[in-house]
């Protein structure tokens, strides 16, 4: 019964590191914005994301399928980067994007593989375009 207990208090452990190390891995040493959008209720939804800059745009990625659902319509949207708040438009590209995971994986690297390793994309993926409307800077202290 004692070797069954310690074997269980092991294997929690190595749960809670490997949880602990992904959530290190993806929040520690690259950039994480903060992108807010507003639901059908009219909440203020806030999500810690990773974004690249392609083609003049900020785009993001997510094989989350309620991501299809937040971005019916090209909604308008707030991203945080850096401090500073603006508005964009957020354009939905539904499937594979291979320059937005080309540029993923050199900006994030090993935290990007580990990711698509632990969720690998699927037919869900949404990536989404935002761009800038001009002339939105944001007071995100007032937010």
């Amino acid at each position: 019964m004692r070797v069954l207990l310690r074997s269980v208090i092991i294997l929690i452990g190595v749960a809670v590191t490997v949880v602990l190390a992904h959530l290190a891995l993806i929040e520690v040493g690259r950039e994480v914005v903060v992108l807010r959008t507003v639901n059908e209720a009219g909440e203020t939804k806030s999500m810690r994301l990773w974004a690249v800059d392609h083609d003049g745009a900020v785009w993001l990625h997510s094989a989350g399928e309620h991501w299809h659902k937040m971005f019916e319509g090209d909604p308008i949207v707030e991203l945080e980067r850096h401090g500073v708040a603006a508005r964009y438009k957020a354009v939905a590209v539904p499937g594979p994007y291979p320059e937005i995971d080309l540029a993923l994986r050199e900006k994030y690297g090993i935290a990007d593989r580990w990711v698509r390793f632990i969720s690998p994309d699927n037919d869900g993926v949404l990536v989404v375009r935002l761009e800038k409307i001009e002339g939105s800077a944001v007071d995100s202290e007032a937010e």
